[in-house]
C-alpha cells in the first residue's frame, strides 16, 4: 500500500516527457530507413523500450548518447528474421504496429506480451492485414500471434474501429508493397503516422478520411525532435483544476490538433486555459497555462472522442468538482486498453464518494458531495490509472493506493515532477 499526504495547490512551471506515440513511430521510421537516423529526446519507458527491443532483433542498431538515440540500419529490406520471441511487454501500440511492420517481410515472427496486453484485442489489426494477404496466427484473435511468410497484394481497407495504431499498421505494410493500398476512416483518428512520414521522405495522399500509400516507398534516414508528451500533460491539466488556487505551465507540449481535444472540451466548460504556439507546423509545438477554475458539466460523445481517448479518465475524475455532471458516452474503447478503463474509473472513483452511474459505453459522474473517511484505490495494472490515484490522493489526503508500478510505461519520473509544482 502506498499514501500521500494532502496538498493544497500547483503552483509553477513544468515539463512532461516526450511523447510515447511519437517516439514509438521515430523508432519504427528509423529502423525502415537506411542509413543514420538521429531521434532527439526520445521517450524511455517501458512501451518505448519494447519497440526498440524488437527492432534490434531484427538487426538494427541503437545507441543511446547525451539523451539521443542514434538508429543505423540497413533499411527494412534487410530486417532479420528474430531468433527468438518478441515481448512487447505492456505495450499495445508496439504489438499492432510492428505487426503491420512485420507482416510483409516473408519471414516468421513471434509475438507476445504481458499478461495485460494477451488480453487486449489484435483480431482488429489482424484482420485488415490479412486482407492484404497477410498470414497471422493468434491466440483466437489475441496474443501470442505467429507471423508467417505470405505475399501481401495492394487493397482498400475500410475502418472497423476507431484507432490509430490499426491505420498505422496498415500504412506500415503499405509502404513495403508493390501495390496501392487505402485505408479510409470514418472519424479521425490520431495522424502522427501520417505527419511524422513527410520527415522521412514519404507523402501520404491523404483527403477527408481517405489515406493511400500509392507506391512502395524508401524512407529516408533524418533527424527527428520529439515534443512533450500531450497525454501525460493532460495529469497537470487535469491536477491544476482539481487543486483550488493552482496556475500551471506546461512547457513544450505537442500541439497536434488529433490530440488536443481535451483543450476545446475543458474551455467550453468554462476551464481557463491559454496555449501559445511557439513552433508551428504538422506537429505544433507549445506552452499551456491552466489556472484553477470551477467547471461546468456536460455530456461528451461522437466524433471527439477518438481524439480525447487516452485523457478521458481524468475528465471523469473533473467530474467530482464540476458544477454539475459530466457525462463520457461513445466510449466503449476504454474496455480494451491496459485496464477496463471504464471499470477501472468507476471503481476508484466511487471508493472516494462519488455517485458514478457506469454504462456500457461510458460513465456519468456526480458532483461529490461527500468524501468518505478512507479506502483503497485500485490501479489495475493500468499506468493513466495510478497517475490519476496518486492525484486522489494528494487532494484528499486519506486514500491508500494499491500500486503505482505501472507508471514506468509512459511517465517514470511523475511523482518527483509532480513534487516540483506542489504547495503543502
Amino acid at each position: 500500500m502506498i499514501s500521500f499526504e494532502k496538498i493544497r495547490s500547483l503552483k509553477g512551471e513544468i515539463t512532461v516527457p516526450s511523447d510515447k506515440s511519437m517516439t514509438h513511430r521515430a523508432f519504427i521510421f528509423g529502423a525502415m530507413a537506411k542509413g543514420k537516423t538521429i531521434v532527439k529526446s526520445p521517450l524511455l519507458s517501458r512501451d518505448t523500450i519494447a519497440t526498440k527491443d524488437a527492432l534490434v532483433a531484427c538487426g538494427v542498431d541503437f545507441e543511446l548518447k547525451d539523451g539521443d538515440m542514434i538508429i543505423n540500419s540497413k533499411g527494412y529490406d534487410s530486417f532479420l528474421e528474430p531468433d527468438n520471441v518478441i515481448n512487447c511487454d505492456n505495450s499495445g501500440t508496439t504489438a499492432r504496429l510492428l505487426t503491420g511492420l512485420f507482416a510483409p517481410q516473408r519471414k516468421y515472427f513471434f509475438m507476445t506480451g504481458d499478461n495485460s496486453l494477451r488480453r487486449r484485442p489484435m483480431k482488429r489489426v489482424i484482420d485488415p492485414l490479412s486482407n492484404l494477404g497477410a498470414v497471422i496466427h493468434s491466440r483466437r484473435g489475441f496474443l501470442p500471434l505467429m507471423i508467417q511468410p505470405s505475399s501481401m497484394k495492394g487493397g482498400i481497407i475500410e475502418a472497423k474501429v476507431k484507432s490509430a495504431q490499426v491505420k498505422s499498421a496498415v500504412i506500415l505494410a503499405g509502404l513495403q508493397l508493390d501495390e496501392p493500398v487505402t485505408y479510409i476512416e470514418k472519424d479521425q483518428t490520431r495522424d502522427h503516422t501520417e505527419q511524422m512520414l513527410k520527415y522521412f521522405g514519404v507523402n501520404l495522399d491523404v483527403n477527408n478520411g481517405v489515406i493511400k500509400v500509392k507506391e512502395k516507398y524508401h524512407l529516408i534516414p533524418t533527424e527527428f525532435t520529439v515534443p512533450g508528451d500531450f497525454s501525460s500533460a493532460a495529469f497537470f491539466i487535469g491536477a491544476a483544476l482539481m487543486f483550488e488556487n493552482s496556475e500551471v505551465v506546461v512547457k513544450d507540449v505537442g500541439l497536434n490538433k488529433t490530440r488536443t481535444g481535451l483543450l476545446k472540451i475543458l474551455n467550453e466548460m468554462g476551464a481557463k486555459i491559454d496555449v501559445l504556439v511557439t513552433k508551428e507546423g504538422g506537429e505544433p509545438i507549445g506552452d499551456i497555462a491552466i489556472k484553477f477554475s470551477f467547471l461546468d458539466g456536460g455530456v461528451i460523445r461522437g466524433e471527439i472522442i477518438p481524439n480525447i481517448i487516452d485523457e478521458i479518465p481524468m475528465l471523469g475524475a473533473l467530474g467530482l468538482f464540476a458544477k454539475s455532471p459530466i457525462e463520457i458516452r461513445d466510449a466503449e474503447e476504454l474496455r480494451v486498453k491496459e485496464s477496463d478503463r471504464i471499470k477501472s474509473i468507476v471503481y476508484n472513483l466511487r471508493v472516494v464518494g462519488a455517485e458514478v452511474e457506469e454504462y456500457e459505453d461510458g460513465f456519468k459522474v456526480y458532483p461529490l458531495k461527500k468524501v468518505n473517511d478512507k479506502g483503497v484505490l485500485k490501479s489495475f495494472d493500468d499506468h493513466r490509472i495510478a497517475m490519476i490515484n496518486i492525484l486522489l490522493s494528494k487532494r484528499f489526503g486519506n486514500f491508500d493506493i494499491d500500486s503505482i508500478e505501472s507508471i514506468d510505461v509512459s511517465f517514470p519520473d511523475f511523482l518527483e515532477r509532480l513534487k516540483q509544482i506542489e504547495i503543502s
